[in-house]
């Protein structure tokens, strides 16, 4: 059963830039009640590794797949002016008592856009296929959260000895 992730983003310039992308107008019939003002994430991925145990872990940008939407000219005016970012992705997952409930976060701040990929799959090969971007964030801080076993970490390269 496939789980779903929203994201919201904030702006250091454009404010919410994630506001309304979850709504009719913003992906029509894929709209989600409850997350008007969330990005719908189709697929997330971020690698961290330590090759040749050196001083400190390498951080790959954060990786997510969405749906073409309200905030997808805005993601690329941030790319452009290399604005910083907060971003919040919430994992979500069913739940006997409550329907889905929230059990996962990924919270990155001094975050930028790194790239942006535009995909709008062949219409005769692909016709059931939506458009889609996927991004690339870089970011200066993590913190991972699981809500549902009460854990968390965080890492920050603000003032790291490789920074200076």
């Amino acid at each position: 059963m496939a789980s779903h992730s929203y994201m919201i983003i904030e702006g250091k310039n454009q404010g919410l830039i994630s506001e309304g992308c979850s709504s009719l107008p913003s992906i029509g019939n894929k709209c989600q009640a409850g997350h008007e003002d969330e990005i719908m994430v189709l697929s997330f991925a971020h690698n961290m590794n330590n090759i040749g145990n050196i001083k400190h872990a390498h951080h790959n940008p954060v990786i997510i797949t969405k749906l073409l939407d309200k905030s997808s000219p805005l993601l690329a005016q941030a790319l452009s002016d290399r604005e910083e970012l907060t971003c919040t992705i919430n994992f979500y997952r069913h739940s006997n008592l409550a329907g889905q409930e929230k059990y996962y976060s990924v919270k990155i701040k001094g975050a930028q856009i790194a790239s942006l990929t535009v995909d709008v799959p062949h219409s005769v090969l692909e016709n059931d296929a939506d458009p889609n971007e996927t991004i690339a964030i870089r970011y200066r801080d993590i913190i991972w959260e699981n809500h549902a076993a009460k854990t968390s970490g965080y890492t920050s390269w603000e003032g790291a000895e490789w920074d200076q």
